[in-house]
């Protein structure tokens, strides 16, 4: 009986330590300077995306646990915006929202939670759907939004490409995103356009319901909340210039 407790015990401060070591090694992605605007429509095929590496392996938020659901996404930017990209490869694209600021992490989207200076407090997260509906919020602090519908990024872009039907049925493809950021809009920012060199907290998030529930990240929060900025990851801006 001693012996079982003493391993049950083991057990569990080993599993502390490894979570533990889990929530400091957070991900740092390395942003390319695209020396050409990117055409936002959806369809990644812009040549400087092809040149930028992916972020890494989306994971389950709540525990860091690997994911059989291939997610890919990139960044890359420019003067005047921060682009994002993401492939979400899925067998049953699902959405129903089609009205800008709905709440669309209830049903299928990719999220994006920017916080351009960590000893500040406020944050953007954007949100779209396979629809091609957004959610766009500035965030005075944690769960602390300007009301959703007084604040819209009017520079704001974003297109979807699905490879499928948004109906929740099975034998879909995959569908893409693009958005731009105006930098403009990220004025917590110590500088815009960002220099080389500076580090922003970022974090990015999928979320899916059919044919299961799951809630993937780049930089797990370990919690049933995405709104963790201490738990984000890192995009270091650099000086290299891709097409």
């Amino acid at each position: 009986m001693l012996r079982r407790a003493a391993l049950a015990a083991f057990a569990a401060c080993w599993l502390a330590g490894v979570l533990s070591a889990q929530a400091t090694q957070r991900p740092v992605y390395q942003v390319l300077r695209t020396a050409q605007a990117i055409q936002v429509d959806g369809k990644l095929d812009d040549a400087a995306w092809a040149q930028a590496p992916a972020v890494g392996a989306f994971v389950n938020n709540r525990d860091g646990s690997a994911s059989p659901l291939p997610t890919e996404a990139k960044i890359l930017y420019d003067d005047d915006f921060l682009y994002f990209a993401f492939r979400v490869v899925d067998d049953n694209i699902w959405a129903t929202m089609k009205e800008r600021d709905d709440h669309l992490w209830t049903e299928e989207v990719v999220e994006v939670f920017l916080q351009p200076d960590p000893q500040k407090s406020p944050y953007i997260e954007l949100e779209v759907n396979p629809l091609g509906t957004m959610l766009d919020i500035y965030l005075l602090d944690i769960r602390k939004p300007i009301p959703y519908k007084s604040w819209n990024s009017h520079k704001l872009k974003w297109a979807v490409q699905v490879d499928g039907t948004v109906d929740g049925k099975p034998g879909d493809q995959q569908w893409t995103a693009e958005i731009a950021l105006p930098m403009e809009d990220i004025v917590p920012a110590p500088n815009l356009p960002p220099k080389p060199g500076d580090r922003w907290r970022l974090n990015l998030y999928r979320v899916e319901q059919k044919p299961e529930r799951a809630g993937l990240a780049w930089s797990p929060t370990m919690a049933g909340d995405f709104h963790k900025p201490s738990m984000f990851g890192e995009i270091v801006f650099t000086d290299r210039r891709v097409p």
